[in-house]
């Protein structure tokens, strides 16, 4: 993963602070964020253009930290199906640990909840082949060129199942105490076997 600049990263660890804390992300200022993060506000012009742009790589840096740290552990996975096994416990595994990063995967991965301002520049970096669709698209590829994906079903379709159902279960893991009748290794298994089913030969 490329260096960060310490107030870059300074900046980012403001944003997820105040996330964490509860903050809406829409309602977030530059001066809440410098205030976080012990530095200047005019100091995050110097690395962005606007307090959206800060959001959105702070955003997309959460999801990228996160994901690389497991990326040597899912690439041990021989196959599509235990790596989407995989990529379900590690979602649940995280929501346990931090629930604001199960919402931050659910704003990078839909973009529901997110301004049009922001999500504008969400869009801009995952064109530059930023955050967790990346991953997805090459655990896709590699099902698809190994034959355990259905030769029918090409490999940017496999991609976009696997990223509803997997949205699907973050947006469940947060409202999980609003549905007690759903069990939630059962709705994780639901899901992962329903997407599995879907598109493996």
């Amino acid at each position: 993963m490329k260096e960060t600049r310490p107030k870059v990263l300074a900046l980012y660890r403001g944003v997820l602070e105040l996330l964490d804390e509860g903050a809406d992300v829409n309602s977030i200022k530059v001066s809440d964020i410098t205030a976080k993060a012990g530095i200047g506000k005019g100091t995050a012009y110097d690395y962005f253009k606007s307090r959206e742009e800060i959001i959105a790589c702070a955003l997309l840096y959460d999801v990228e930290q996160k994901i690389e740290e497991e990326k040597e552990e899912l690439d041990r996975r021989q196959g599509f199906s235990k790596k989407v096994i995989y990529a379900f416990d590690w979602m649940e595994r995280r929501f346990r640990e931090q629930k604001v990063f199960a919402r931050i995967l659910r704003l990078t991965t839909e973009g529901s909840g997110l301004s049009s301002t922001i999500l504008e520049e969400l869009q801009k970096r995952k064109k530059a082949g930023c955050g967790p669709l990346k991953v997805l698209m090459e655990m896709c590829r590699e099902g698809k060129s190994q034959g355990e994906i259905r030769q029918d079903i090409p490999a940017s379709a496999a991609c976009i199942a696997s990223v509803a159902n997997m949205a699907a279960f973050v947006m469940y893991l947060e409202k999980s105490e609003q549905m007690p009748e759903l069990d939630m290794g059962w709705m994780k298994e639901f899901l992962c076997k329903g997407l599995l089913n879907q598109l493996t030969a």
